[in-house]
């Protein structure tokens, strides 16, 4: 027994003579240091689901995978001088080439067709092409375990911060306007519109069209500013510059998503003149518009992985709806008498995943809130050099470029003034790298080799941009206004698609390198939080100074959805969680310079037959 106290206990009639015997009684302590531990005594009750949601909550290391399904149209058609690449085009008027240079002499022809599914593809298969990829005479020498990486790099980032300085141009064409109107303005500075007078419900209204979806609520108010000679300052009419929004729409499907509507209660003068534009931002209660006035900005993205984290397969058999575009070309139809079978658009199906560990204890977003969503970030590279490089003129260079949504349109059948090379402003700035060859042909610049230029692989710690976002501190919630695309044009010097005289504004291809993965999610409510009470208010909380109070959204645990279906559930394995999705990856056409031929042309017959 442990804490024993030494008693001695003494008869009564041992005390002294005729002491009486009596009962003694001894007090016992329940009091010990110690215990018999027994090896094989098991008395506490562990409940594995428990132990398996604490360890799933707690962790903070991701794998997270996906799939890719490529949906790509193989659109421009070019001519080419250098050897290597000319014998491995996809040709479209192999007939007519071929007679020019029986009549002319091979030296003088470049033969048209399109660059083969493999310049796109994410994994290229055309490693021991004699001539090309393998000896004699190669473009490159191909190295197989590169063949996931020469055309596109993969990386997992997540978003790191705002840039809000930045300067973006859209157009406004159409509209009953008779010539395309341009803007420029800064991210900070809102959403673009473009005013015009009309009716809507009987009711004289002010529209405004954006060129973007504005997200805006009838009875929410509108702070106007607009432009000029790089300066942004405020849209007034007698000294108001916020109005508030009576209407959505006009009288087609959908424009509820891209026009509001003031009445107009007899505004005169030329603030709200038909073809005025200006910028908006959205505020949501005009009593406390400090704190309801939405802010706008480029979303940046920290990347997390390098290329060698990357594990890049074909997705077994599977294959998008698109399905194969092959032609086989006759050696009597080729340049260098060969025959073979060429593929103009592919339609497989890719996994992603990653070979690292991606621990984000610590790590928090752009907000400055747990992170909620990786990204794949994914990066045209063109090692190949087929694309980008020089322009004609070779003291500019041109890169991978960037624009948004509203970049896209055609401007008068041109490509928006936005992506031309002498537009410093949309280049990626990302790093570029380039080599020559030993061909003979000398068509580069100042009759120089050619240059073949691609984009040096980003590595983890890199900075880059991301969509064009919105963010109210009232609402906690991050919209996203306009995507980031990406676009690359053809390399003058090797592939002349022939379809302007400007080689510093070519048509080209479109993608989006962002794509989102949900790892948590944050509530579809607003909590609050009385600002003397700060138990259980997370760090990311925001403090409404009207409101005198906290107010956040809540963090879902890992596991749970709500009966609105927000939330997340996916696997959780030795400590890790396995976040996965599918996505679309789309190379986009800009336009076109070829129309394919729908009526077959009968075969040659000579003498012969």
């Amino acid at each position: 027994m442990g804490n024993r106290i030494d008693t001695t206990i003494v008869l009564g009639s041992l005390r002294y003579k005729s002491a009486p015997e009596t009962e003694l009684y001894l007090n016992v302590p329940l009091v010990q240091n110690s215990k018999i531990n027994n090896e094989f005594d098991r008395s506490v009750n562990i409940k594995l689901q428990q132990v398996y949601d604490d360890e799933r909550q707690s962790s903070t290391v991701f794998r997270p995978s996906g799939k890719f399904s490529i949906i790509f149209k193989n659109s421009y058609t070019g001519s080419t001088n250098y050897v290597p690449l000319e014998n491995n085009l996809s040709y479209v008027d192999s007939t007519d080439d071929l007679l020019l240079q029986c009549a002319t002499g091979a030296s003088n022809v470049s033969w048209k067709g399109f660059l083969q599914y493999n310049e796109f593809d994410f994994i290229r298969n055309d490693y021991n092409v004699t001539g090309y990829t393998a000896p004699p005479d190669n473009h490159i020498d191909f190295i197989t375990k590169s063949a996931s990486t020469y055309n596109w790099n993969h990386f997992v980032s997540y978003p790191y911060d705002n840039l809000y300085e930045k300067p973006v141009l859209c157009h406004f064409d159409g509209y009953g306007l008779s010539s395309p109107i341009s803007y420029s303005w800064n991210v900070s500075d809102g959403l673009p519109f473009i005013i015009n007078n009309t009716t809507n419900n009987g009711l004289d209204v002010i529209s405004f069209r954006s060129v973007v979806k504005h997200n805006l609520y009838v009875g929410e108010y509108v702070e106007l500013s607009e432009t000029v000679a790089g300066v942004n300052s405020p849209l007034n009419y007698d000294g108001v510059n916020t109005f508030q929004v009576t209407s959505l729409g006009d009288d087609f499907y959908g424009s509820d998503e891209y026009i509001f509507n003031i009445i107009n209660v007899g505004y005169t003068g030329s603030t709200f003149n038909d073809g005025v534009v200006g910028c908006f931002k959205r505020i949501i209660n005009i009593n406390i518009s400090g704190e309801t006035l939405s802010s706008y900005y480029v979303r940046r993205h920290k990347l997390l992985t390098n290329v060698d984290n990357t594990v890049l397969a074909k997705a077994g058999f599977e294959q998008n709806g698109f399905g194969v575009k092959k032609r086989y070309e006759s050696k009597n139809f080729t340049p260098n008498k060969q025959s073979r079978v060429s593929t103009i658009e592919g339609s497989q199906s890719y996994t992603l995943s990653y070979n690292k560990d991606i621990d984000l204890n610590g790590v928090l977003d752009n907000q400055k809130r747990p992170v909620s969503e990786l990204f794949f970030s994914v990066i045209w590279k063109g090692y190949f050099g087929y694309t980008m490089g020089l322009n004609r003129t070779p003291t500019i260079k041109s890169g991978l470029k960037q624009g948004y949504e509203f970049n896209k349109p055609l401007v008068q059948g041109d490509p928006s003034p936005w992506w031309s090379t002498l537009n410093a402003v949309s280049e990626t700035n990302f790093e570029l790298s380039g080599y020559t060859t030993t061909q003979p042909v000398q068509t580069g610049p100042n009759n120089g080799p050619i240059p073949f230029t691609y984009v040096k692989s980003l590595e983890s710690g890199d900075i880059i941009e991301g969509d064009i976002c919105e963010w109210n501190d009232t609402d906690q919630r991050e919209r996203v206004v306009s995507k980031l695309t990406h676009k690359f044009t053809f390399n003058p010097f090797v592939f002349d698609i022939s379809e302007t005289d400007n080689n510093s504004n070519q048509l080209g291809y479109y993608y989006e390198p962002h794509y989102s993965l949900k790892i948590r999610e944050y509530s579809d409510y607003i909590e609050d939080g009385d600002k003397k009470n700060v138990a259980g208010i997370p760090d990311y909380s925001y403090f409404s100074v009207d409101g005198n109070k906290f107010i956040w959204r809540d963090l879902y645990p890992f596991g749970y959805i709500d009966s609105s279906g927000i939330g997340v559930n996916y696997p959780f394995l030795n400590d890790t969680h396995y976040p996965y999705d599918n996505f679309i990856f789309r190379i986009i056409p800009e336009g076109t310079n070829y129309i394919e031929q729908t009526i077959t042309q009968e075969p040659i017959i000579d003498d012969c037959e």
